[in-house]
C-alpha cells in the first residue's frame, strides 16, 4: 500500500464517469475522443482535477478538485462536463452521465490501448469487458486513516438508499433490465465488490488489500472495488455505490448527502455511541433490493431489519444527517434538490418514463445528452 496525500476533513471531491456516442445514432463509439488530449493540457492525467482515460475508449473519467462547498462542486461539475462535451462535440460526438447507456453494444468498443488496461483484460476477462458503465465516486476528506475506517463500517446501512437515489441504469444493450440501477449488478462479477467486510483498525485494512494482491486475485489496491473505501490516493472516504448521475443538481444532492453522513458519523465516534453491527448477506440483500427497485418500492432499513417505503427510508436518512446538513449549512440546499427527486423520482423512473409516453431508447438517449450539458440550476 502508498503513502496517502492529506486531505482537508469534510472537503469533497467527485469523478464522473461518462460515455461517448456518436451525435447521430447515439451509439457507443469504438475508438474514444481523438481530440482527448487538448483536455489534458495543463491537467495531466492523475492530478487533481482533469480528465482520464478508462479501460474502455467509449468512456471518459472527469475528476474535480476539492470543493469547500456545493457551490464549488457545482461550478466543477458543470465546467468539466462542458468542455468534454464541447471536445467531443468537434468530432461528431456527445457524452452521456448515465450508469449505463441505453443503446449499442459494449463487444463493439476497443479497450484504450494501454499496457495496463491490457494487463486488467487478461486478468478478468468478460467481467470486465461486459462492465461497460459509468459510477459516481464522492470522496469526503477525514485526516485519520483509523478513523476512516470506522466511518466506513458506520456509513454501511445508508449505502442502499444513496444506490437508490442515484439510480440510472434501467437500460443495457438496448433492452430494459428490469433492474433500477443494473450497472450495480454488473460489478459481482469482480472479487472484490459490493458491501466491504467490517475492519477494526486502518492496519487490519491494509493486511487485507495486501493480501488480495500478494495472492493474486486483485492487480493492486485500485481494484477494492467495494460499495465504500478508503481512498487510495488521498486520506477520503470514498463512495463508489452511486450510478453516475445525468443531472447536475441529483450528482451535487449525492455529494452532500455523503459528506453529511460521514459527518454525522465522525460526531457518533466522538462520543463514544455503539457501533451499529450487520449482517454482511442482509446488507448485500438490501443493496441487491435497492439495485432492483430504487425508489420505486420498498427499501431495506438494515439496522432495523424490516422493509420500508422507499420515501420512509429517505425520510429516516435525512433525520439521521439532520444536524450535520445544518451545520454544513446545506439543509436548505438539499431539502430543495430531494424535493425535485421526490416529485420526479430518479433518473431510472425518468429514463422509463420517456417509453412510457411511447419514446424510444433513442429519445432516452437523447435526454440524457441534454441533461449532461444543461447544468441544472446553480448550488448557492
Amino acid at each position: 500500500m502508498t503513502d496517502f496525500n492529506r486531505s482537508e476533513m469534510l472537503t469533497i471531491g467527485a469523478e464522473e464517469e461518462l460515455f461517448v456516442v456518436d451525435h447521430k445514432t447515439k451509439a457507443p463509439v469504438s475508438n474514444g475522443l481523438a481530440g482527448f488530449s487538448t483536455l489534458l493540457n495543463g491537467r495531466s492525467t492523475g492530478e487533481i482535477g482533469g480528465y482520464d482515460t478508462e479501460f474502455q475508449a467509449a468512456i471518459v473519467e472527469t475528476r474535480t478538485g476539492i470543493c469547500g462547498s456545493l457551490g464549488d462542486l457545482h461550478s466543477e461539475l458543470v465546467a468539466l462536463r462542458r468542455a468534454l462535451a464541447d471536445a467531443a462535440d468537434a468530432e461528431g460526438r456527445s457524452v452521456v452521465c448515465a450508469g449505463t447507456l441505453p443503446i449499442g453494444d459494449w463487444r463493439a468498443v476497443d479497450v484504450v490501448p494501454k499496457p495496463r488496461y491490457h494487463q486488467i483484460a487478461d486478468h478478468y476477462h468478460d467481467v470486465v469487458r461486459r462492465r461497460f458503465t459509468c459510477g459516481y465516486h464522492v470522496h469526503v476528506g477525514v485526516d485519520d486513516r483509523d478513523r476512516a475506517v470506522h466511518v466506513l463500517n458506520r456509513v454501511a446501512p445508508w449505502l442502499p438508499t444513496l444506490l437508490a437515489v442515484s439510480a440510472s441504469s434501467p437500460f443495457f444493450a438496448s433492452r430494459s433490465t428490469g433492474y433500477a440501477s443494473y450497472r450495480h449488478t454488473l460489478w459481482g462479477g469482480f472479487p472484490v465488490a459490493g458491501p466491504a467486510p467490517r475492519f477494526e483498525s486502518y492496519s487490519q485494512y491494509q493486511q487485507y488489500a495486501d493480501m488480495l494482491i500478494a495472492t493474486g486475485t486483485i492487480l493492486d489496491a485500485g481494484h477494492i472495488y467495494w460499495d465504500a473505501r478508503l481512498g487510495t490516493r488521498f486520506e477520503t472516504v470514498e463512495f463508489r455505490i452511486m450510478d453516475a448521475c445525468p443531472s447536475v443538481d441529483d450528482a451535487v444532492l449525492v455529494a452532500a448527502l455523503c459528506r453529511a453522513l460521514v459527518l454525522t458519523v465522525l460526531r457518533e465516534i466522538e462520543q463514544g455511541k455503539p457501533e451499529v453491527r450487520m449482517d454482511q448477506p442482509f446488507l448485500r440483500a438490501a443493496t441487491w433490493h435497492a439495485a432492483r427497485w430504487g425508489l420505486d418500492k420498498d427499501l431495506i432499513d438494515v439496522g432495523a431489519k424490516e422493509a420500508v417505503p422507499a420515501s420512509t427510508m429517505v425520510e429516516r436518512f435525512l433525520q439521521y444527517i439532520r444536524g450535520a446538513l445544518e451545520d454544513l449549512k446545506d439543509f436548505d440546499a438539499v431539502s430543495d434538490l430531494m424535493r425535485q427527486v421526490s416529485r420526479s423520482g430518479n433518473s431510472a423512473v425518468r429514463q422509463r418514463a420517456i417509453l412510457l409516453r411511447g419514446g424510444s431508447l433513442r429519445d432516452v438517449t437523447e435526454q440524457l445528452v441534454s441533461l449532461t450539458d444543461s447544468g441544472n440550476v446553480a448550488v448557492p
